[in-house]
């Protein structure tokens, strides 16, 4: 009995003494980082533990963000110059089309000899600049100016190899930023234009949406942690051209011509500069050709593309394929255009060029009959024709054919455009034989007194002279004056 009360009263001095050391105890031993974390006074143990669960998720400990921060400058440098080095690449490749040299010359092997290491250049870089942006996010994965690093060389690499995978990589990191970060407009912009080039049009056109509407919620739309742009309203019209131009591109994508004109409308109200809003209205004006007919606006560029690679006679069948699914009368003495065009320069049809010309400038009569915007367009089309006329006449005259040559350069005189008076004095000359109507002629050109160059100033005298002797000794003192008129245009 004695020992069971004894056993008893050591229980109790036992559980004493731990109950006294756990009130009075002021450390736990917690691993965060392989170090032992205080428990400060005045904070519950409870809420102790909870935060101590969380701190190796939200902190890095000031060694590895030290690293991380210069491998991550390091990296964007790299980037940098991977991206120098490519815009010295389009240039060579710019420059290298200018040439049209031969395949076998050696400018061309010396183009794709340079085109090949500043290739590998850029390449090296680019894997250097990723390296090092991943081994920095490893470290810290909280800076998103590192995983927007990261994002910006995979875009830069789509553009030189495999665009479709490093589009979706790029894609995948914005996607993991604005997890983060969801009310940046920026990082919204950049994942639809991930999305764009991944021809992904309804996400692109959703992310600029949303890049818009957080751009035009917030008072701080410029202090972002992508932009180093100053808050003022100048950059805040910046943005929002930007968003609402490329909303207009995506719905042009989906051949949605009226919301498309919408956007832009809205475009030009805040475009920041003349430079930009010229840009949205010759985005706009290639939405209205043949009333808002994409498609047919999608063709004739890609024949223009054809036309580039001197594909003539294609281009030719295709403009005719495509006259014919057109609407609008002003698209289709467009396409005419480019086809007589094609047709006088390189396809040896100079008569069929000239007579379809004629035929836009006979129809429409003068250019008031052509709504305002268009008024300058056909005037360039009445100076191609009169153009045309007056090469094929010149060419009819050194073949000696001067009854086809008087016809054409007829026509060509008869047409208001800044080179009639050439035709003019080929006429002149033509008709030097009937010194009336040479005389005639002469004086008409003679009026042109802005458009004249001294030598054809001196060759229409000439004429004038030769004219005025040949009617007889009643122009004497006419044609002493037009003696010395060419007297002094000769000492000059």
């Amino acid at each position: 009995m004695k020992n069971i009360r004894q056993k008893f009263i050591l229980i109790l001095i036992v559980l004493k003494v731990f109950i006294l050391f756990s009130c009075n105890s002021t450390r736990y031993i917690l691993p965060v980082f392989n170090k032992n974390i205080s428990h400060p006074e005045g904070v519950d143990s409870l809420i102790v533990a909870n935060s101590d669960s969380l701190i190796k998720y939200l902190f890095v400990d000031f060694a590895s963000k030290q690293k991380a921060e210069k491998l991550a400058k390091e990296a964007w440098s790299i980037l940098n110059r991977a991206d120098s080095i490519w815009q010295k690449l389009k240039k060579v490749i710019e420059d290298s089309t200018k040439l049209n040299s031969g395949v076998d010359s050696d400018s061309s092997f010396k183009v794709m000899a340079e085109s090949t290491t500043l290739l590998k250049k850029i390449k090296d870089n680019l894997q250097t600049a990723e390296r090092n942006f991943l081994h920095s996010i490893k470290l810290d994965p909280f800076p998103l100016n590192t995983k927007d690093g990261l994002a910006q060389t995979y875009m830069l690499w789509a553009t030189i190899e495999r665009p479709e995978f490093y589009y979706e990589k790029a894609l995948a990191i914005f996607k993991d930023m604005i997890n983060y970060e969801k009310g940046e407009h920026l990082l919204f912009y950049k994942l639809g234009e991930s999305c764009f080039h991944l021809k992904k049009w309804e996400q692109a056109l959703l992310n600029y949406r949303q890049a818009e509407t957080i751009l035009l919620s917030t008072t701080f739309y410029a202090d972002s942690i992508l932009s180093e742009a100053p808050p003022n309203d100048s950059v805040k019209n910046d943005f929002h051209f930007n968003y609402l131009y490329s909303q207009a591109v995506c719905l042009a994508r989906t051949y949605k011509a009226k919301e498309a004109l919408s956007v832009l409308k809205r475009a030009k109200e805040v475009a920041p500069s003349i430079e930009r809003k010229n840009i949205a209205e010759r985005f706009e004006e290639w939405l209205n050709w043949d009333n808002g007919n994409i498609h047919a606006a999608e063709e004739k560029n890609y024949i223009l593309e054809l036309i580039g690679k001197e594909k003539y006679a294609e281009s030719v069948s295709r403009f005719e394929k495509l006259k014919r699914q057109l609407s609008d009368q002003f698209a289709i003495d467009e396409i005419d255009w480019r086809i007589a065009g094609l047709e006088f320069k390189y396809l040896n049809k100079k008569r069929h060029a000239c007579n379809r010309l004629l035929n836009i400038i006979k129809k429409n009569g003068k250019a008031s009959h052509y709504p305002p915007h268009l008024i300058s367009t056909y005037e360039k089309y009445v100076t191609d024709c009169g153009i045309m006329h007056y090469h094929l006449g010149m060419e009819y005259i050194q073949k000696a054919e001067y009854k086809q040559a008087q016809k054409y350069l007829d026509q060509g005189a008869k047409l208001n455009w800044y080179g009639n008076y050439k035709c003019q004095l080929e006429l002149a000359k033509l008709n030097k034989h009937d010194p009336q109507i040479s005389l005639e002629i002469i004086e008409k050109v003679l009026q042109d007194q802005t458009n004249l160059t001294i030598a054809e100033r001196l060759i229409a005298l000439e004429i004038k002279l030769s004219a005025l002797r040949k009617l007889g000794p009643q122009y004497v003192n006419e044609t002493k004056q037009i003696y010395h008129q060419i007297r002094e245009l000769q000492r000059k």
